[in-house]
């Protein structure tokens, strides 16, 4: 059987075509010796008004990517636009909606397929390290294993309930979770 190459020289049936096109995704370049000596005094300071200030400094002291920020002035912080996790963002636009800062952990804070927390939570002069999860599922049993996952990572959930469970059988799965 003979085939015939088309006027490029190349057969038909084995020519395609490879494309590449950029992700256009602000990234900035953290120093973590310098994030986490900022870090440090958020939670090692004596009294509120040191905390806070601090608190002040980390989030004024880089140029961080503002995701969203609330009617009543609260943000949404990383240090990318990229958000690996689309529930995450959502969870954490309904956490400055009821009244927090909210500043995603920068990735290089942690080794490769670490599981740590995902987030600090701010409001006022606390700030606290949290994990965030999202429950899609109707299964009690599924929802308790999600949360003690959770807790593997940090010592604070943060849950978004996306589905229409019972309220009998949420109750029962974030009991046997907790």
């Amino acid at each position: 059987m003979d085939i015939e190459a088309n006027t490029n020289g190349f057969d038909e049936e084995r020519s395609f075509q490879v494309e590449f096109i950029p992700e256009s995704t602000k990234f900035l370049f953290i120093d973590l010796t310098f994030f986490m000596g900022l870090l440090k005094p958020c939670f090692e300071a004596a009294g509120s008004k040191l905390k806070r200030k601090s608190i002040e400094k980390l989030l004024t002291s880089t140029d961080w990517h503002e995701h969203y920020v609330s009617n009543s002035g609260n943000r949404v912080l990383a240090e990318s636009s990229f958000v690996e996790h689309d529930h995450e963002l959502r969870t954490a636009y309904s956490l400055a909606d009821v009244g927090y800062e909210v500043l995603f952990a920068p990735k290089g804070m942690f080794q490769r397929n670490e599981k740590k927390f995902d987030i600090f939570i701010i409001k006022n002069h606390v700030i606290l390290k949290a994990d965030l999860k999202c429950i899609t599922s109707k299964n009690p049993d599924t929802i308790a294993k999600r949360i003690l996952g959770g807790s593997d990572q940090a010592s604070r959930i943060v849950i978004e309930i996306c589905s229409n469970i019972e309220k009998k059988y949420l109750i029962d799965g974030l009991r046997s979770g907790v």
